[in-house]
């Protein structure tokens, strides 16, 4: 039987940036260790550090004795998501690059391969998220917060393909390698997904997929909820508007009908808690209405939900 030569397949490079993920980041690139591959071939796993002050470097080098596929890209001060990102765009030469937050669960030994292909297969595809699925804590307080982001999760997947801004989370994106070299995130932006689903949809290039699964920990105590409620998601982005040319900011609308939908939904999965977690949603959007907006691209740490998470 002849060998299949592996340098003439697709490529892929995992890139994670990271600030204070020591948590976690053992276990993110364990997964990634035991993916397999048939149809690609990985390049590397690239950790990108953003001043970090705590154990995650430490981590990475540990890992790095394992495999000589990890790198550290240690970054001495502190700039913030958005620019590590812009350095990832930048760095990356394979085919298919994959970014992915650390404070995650990847589900499955074909993850990265089944992401990946999503971009290989489809010739117009250049940025595709990831099915997201939260891990609903055990505690009182903690399921109602989960059910109220399970509300929306319903909301969202309620539209069309998912071709949404609100289904571009950005925790595990992939991306055309091409694609990405023509990505720079505006340095006045306060978060990445508007400008990401704009740059892909200027040629009707973006995907969802449910092939791809990670799971992941919402926040599960009222202060950081509350804390997180405050962030600029889903408002005006005058850096991304100038750059595009018109006030992009009614992409972040969900059309009535598919809010409806979605809630139905939620409420037949689980009544009593998609009913205690509306009533969490409109209390918050009341008492934060008149509090201003923390409009930072600096990392927003919850404590509640930087744990250790198991695949």
């Amino acid at each position: 039987m002849k060998k299949m030569n592996t340098k003439k397949l697709p490529t892929i490079t995992v890139a994670i940036p990271a600030y204070n993920e020591g948590a976690n980041i053992g276990n993110v690139l364990d997964s990634l260790l035991a993916q397999k591959y048939k149809k690609t071939r990985l390049e590397q796993i690239v950790v990108y550090t953003d001043g970090s002050t705590d154990n995650t470097r430490e981590v990475v080098r540990d890992k790095m004795k394992v495999s000589k596929s990890i790198f550290l890209i240690r970054g001495r001060t502190q700039k913030g998501k958005f620019p590590r990102l812009n350095q990832i765009y930048k760095d990356n030469t394979s085919d298919v690059l994959i970014v992915l937050d650390a404070d995650l669960a990847i589900v499955g030994d074909w993850f990265v391969e089944k992401f990946a292909l999503c971009i290989i297969n489809d010739k117009k595809a250049l940025l595709v998220s990831a099915h997201e699925e939260a891990i609903v804590p055990k505690d009182f307080v903690g399921r109602i917060i989960a059910s109220s982001y399970l509300t929306w999760d319903y909301i969202r997947w309620s539209i069309p393909n998912c071709d949404h801004v609100q289904n571009l989370y950005a925790r595990a994106t992939a991306y055309r390698g091409s694609f990405a070299k023509t990505l720079y995130i505006p340095d006045k932006a306060t978060e990445e997904r508007l400008y990401l689903y704009l740059m892909a949809k200027q040629k009707e290039g973006y995907r969802y997929t449910r092939d791809a699964v990670i799971r992941y920990l919402p926040v599960s105590t009222m202060y950081d909820y509350v804390k997180l409620a405050d962030r600029a998601f889903g408002r005006p982005q005058p850096a991304v508007n100038k750059l595009v040319g018109y006030d992009a900011t009614y992409l972040y609308v969900i059309p009535r009908k598919y809010k409806i939908k979605g809630m139905l939904l939620s409420f037949i999965h689980d009544p009593v808690f998609t009913v205690l977690g509306m009533l969490l949603g409109i209390w918050l959007s009341r008492s934060t209405l008149h509090r201003k907006t923390v409009d930072s691209a600096m990392w927003e740490i919850s404590l509640s939900s930087k744990k250790s998470i198991k695949g």
